[in-house]
């Protein structure tokens, strides 16, 4: 259809047009008025014909835009899925499109604690300082080699809310053990104490936390014990380090809440008497033991086995009732009863590593349990029980009768795994109960 805006009406008074002149000639008009009714005809179709010209315009408009709109969109849709591809490549591969700092190669080695112990800094939990010795670092380097960096999992956070985190930033519990600060030799502690300092400042801690440990550890290196030729007072020092720092981390944000910069004196001492009854201990089951294989070494012929027709010897054995330790109600002495021996039968498992072999359960140092299957979850400070993270754990509930005081049910948790619905005795990662005889 051509555009009806661009025709010429046509002289209808011209002898082209006779025939339809004469048509209405007939009818009785003359051919001057048949010549105009002629054009008036015309003019009213044309007037039509660009009526639906105009319409036909408007509707071949709005569908070319509608396919100029759809094609927009399209490309709009692709240039998004383009850039959200994009932003996933970054995020998953963040050391690929991370910026690039122009500068010299430093001369200082760059810190890499293990993941666990960054996500410790940056919560600002405590954190054991063997993460930044010469040790802790080289066991990081070795561990991220092997992590599988896609890997979650699962744990909970402060709020009691889960999430997944990475699982290189979760302690390993088959890898090495970790040393206690109370462990670590002076050396040591030299290599992890100005590192850990970095760390805090490279993870915003306050400003008057860090120079707390900053003034904290000084006052430690600068103490008249430091350099002592007792080497019992060198290790208090260390000792009281340990613990004063992990008591401080329980009490952040209480009403209790303390500084460590000035050292407590009676508290150092009290380190060094626990250093040395526990040194007098194993010296005295030493010097038990060296006398019991003098004493079988002497009477080797009476525990001989006799030839046949030789007259049997015997020794005469007494029996001693067996003797405990207990406190006197009312007194902070402590004297010896005899109790009689307890009946042969399987042991309860040790709160802490789960065995059910003989050892001295309340001073129980384990870093994993019986089977070596896991990390310990609890450990023993001063013969309670306490999480790794700083938590103390009802002492009673972890027994088979359990705990029956409501007043710290948020204590009530297995020493062994953390569940709030049984105690140590019941715990599905405990040995098995066998008959093992009592020693």
């Amino acid at each position: 259809m051509d555009d009806p805006n661009e025709a010429i009406r046509p002289n209808f008074a011209s002898e082209e047009y006779n025939d339809a002149r004469q048509q209405l000639i007939e009818d009785g008009i003359n051919a001057e008025q048949a010549a105009r009714s002629l054009a008036a005809l015309w003019t009213i179709n044309n007037n039509a014909d660009k009526e639906r010209w105009a319409l036909k315009q408007r509707q071949e408009r709005l569908a070319r835009q509608r396919e100029e709109d759809d094609e927009e969109e399209r490309l709009q849709q692709l240039k998004d899925e383009q850039e959200a591809a994009r932003l996933e490549e970054r995020k998953k591969n963040k050391n690929k499109y991370a910026p690039l700092v122009r500068g010299k190669v430093p001369s200082d080695p760059t810190i890499l604690p293990a993941q666990y112990a960054t996500r410790k800094l940056k919560a600002g939990d405590y954190c054991e300082l063997h993460y930044f010795t010469n040790k802790g670092l080289d066991e990081a380097k070795a561990s991220s080699l092997i992590a599988e960096p896609d890997a979650l999992v699962m744990l909970p956070s402060a709020d009691g809310l889960h999430s997944w985190i990475p699982a290189a930033a979760v302690k390993d519990p088959k890898a090495a053990p970790v040393v206690k600060d109370e462990k670590l030799t002076w050396e040591e502690f030299n290599e992890a104490a100005p590192r850990m300092i970095s760390m805090m400042k490279v993870h915003d801690w306050p400003e008057d936390r860090i120079l707390m440990h900053v003034q904290f550890w000084s006052a430690l290196q600068s103490h008249r014990w430091r350099h002592s030729p007792d080497t019992l007072k060198q290790k208090a020092l260390l000792l009281y380090q340990s613990q004063q720092r992990r008591r401080w981390h329980l009490t952040i944000g209480s009403s209790q809440s303390w500084s460590l910069e000035e050292i407590n004196q009676d508290l150092l001492f009290e380190a060094r008497e626990e250093l040395f009854n526990e040194k007098r201990e194993k010296e005295t089951a030493a010097a038990i033991q060296q006398a019991a294989s003098a004493f079988v070494s002497a009477n080797q012929s009476l525990l001989r086995p006799q030839a046949a027709g030789q007259p049997q010897l015997s020794i005469p054995s007494q029996k001693r009732p067996f003797a405990q330790t207990e406190e006197l109600p009312g007194s902070s002495k402590k004297v010896r009863i005899s109790r009689p021996p307890p009946a042969t039968g399987p042991l309860p498992c040790c709160a802490v590593c789960l065995g059910r072999h003989p050892h001295r359960t309340v001073e129980c140092a384990a870093t994993q349990t019986w089977d070596k299957q896991f990390e310990t979850f609890a450990e023993r400070i001063r013969k309670g029980l306490w999480t790794k993270d700083g938590k103390q754990i009802c002492t009673g509930w972890q027994r088979d009768e359990g705990c029956s005081t409501p007043r710290h049910d948020a204590r009530h948790v297995c020493s062994g795994c953390g569940a709030a619905t049984h105690g140590a005795q019941r715990c599905p990662r405990a040995q098995k109960a066998s008959a093992i005889d009592a020693v």
